[in-house]
């Protein structure tokens, strides 16, 4: 009876506790979200659907939402970010709809580093090592 009662209350303590750690945000877009960086308690990216990438630099009382020019159309399915300026995002799909983008000043713009050619293929993921070292 006291090993039921010792593991009832241990189960409440750790879901009432797990709970209390999460919180819901709420950010002005309808884009759904795919790819998420953590940099740190503040710094949070992440990226979606139509072009959309979302960031808070205030552990997410606000978010920024930023489109990205020429990429209304692209799924961001993957993000990784280093710091509040510096991030790299990557948008799946056949031939040239797989592309990885870097911004190294908040997200005001972003520049095209990489389009595949070869129609084949299919890009799902990116992951870095350093901010100029990633795989995709």
């Amino acid at each position: 009876m006291s090993r039921y009662l010792f593991l009832s209350c241990a189960l409440f303590l750790f879901g009432s506790s797990a709970a209390a750690q999460w919180v819901k945000q709420t950010v002005d877009t309808k884009a759904s979200f795919r790819g998420l960086s953590v940099v740190s308690e503040r710094v949070v990216w992440a990226s979606g659907t139509g072009g959309t990438v979302i960031k808070t630099t205030d552990g997410g009382k606000v978010w920024s939402v930023m489109k990205v020019p020429g990429a209304e159309k692209l799924d961001f399915r993957d993000i990784e970010a280093f710091d509040a300026n510096t991030a790299y995002i990557l948008s799946i799909g056949n031939g040239d709809a797989s592309r990885i983008y870097k911004t190294t000043d908040g997200g005001k713009t972003w520049e095209l580093q990489f389009t595949n050619k070869d129609e084949k293929a299919f890009y799902d993921a990116i992951a870095c090592w350093h901010r100029n070292n990633c795989i995709a």
